[in-house]
């Protein structure tokens, strides 16, 4: 089992938290931090990844200054950030693990980007949709890292993001992009 956090330096607090919670109950392979540091303070085996000086976004892009920090857009990065891995679960610094993650780790995400559960939207509708369009948070998913290198469109929805300002970023690029492909229909350019 791999896992992936994301965190701000604001954010560290709570990630170790997290990942205690999460060790109390699994045993990880690896637990990979994207972070802006080269150490994080948690006394934890992590492997960071400072992604400090990223340049996948534009620093005066639509969604750096949103209310997500650019971080969270760093999860569409996967594909790059970690060449070795094959398939991770993502957990928001937010979560306490309290019990075994080997259920989520073992679905079968064969031609899926991801696994997460539906959120209910309220009157949310990023894309114009209707009411019965799935839509997930992705706060806690699975990611099948390599199928979505195989299927290339990370590099579009990076460009996305930097041109189209979204209120939930990467959820929101990831819903539009990954729940069915979309690949039939025109990508939305305003909302």
């Amino acid at each position: 089992m791999i896992v992936c956090y994301s965190a701000t330096r604001n954010l560290y607090p709570y990630l170790r938290e997290s990942i205690a919670s999460l060790l109390d109950h699994n045993k990880p392979d690896k637990i990979y931090v994207l972070a802006e540091d080269d150490e994080i303070g948690v006394p934890f085996d992590v492997k960071v990844i400072n992604v400090s000086g990223q340049t996948y976004y534009d620093p005066k892009g639509p969604n750096m200054g949103a209310i997500f920090t650019y971080m969270s857009m760093m999860r569409l990065l996967y594909t790059d950030l970690l060449p070795d891995e094959e398939k991770v679960i993502q957990l928001d610094v937010d979560t306490i693990v309290c019990d075994s993650l080997a259920p989520l780790w073992d679905i079968d995400l064969r031609g899926k980007w991801f696994a997460a559960c539906p959120e209910y939207r309220g009157h949310y509708r990023p894309f114009g949709d209707a009411a019965d369009r799935p839509y997930y948070n992705v706060g806690v998913m699975v990611v099948n890292i390599e199928q979505m290198r195989a299927d290339g469109y990370v590099p579009e929805m990076v460009k996305y993001l930097n041109e189209i300002r979204l209120y939930c970023t990467e959820q929101d690029v990831l819903n539009l992009y990954g729940v069915d492909m979309h690949k039939d229909k025109e990508i939305p350019t305003r909302f």
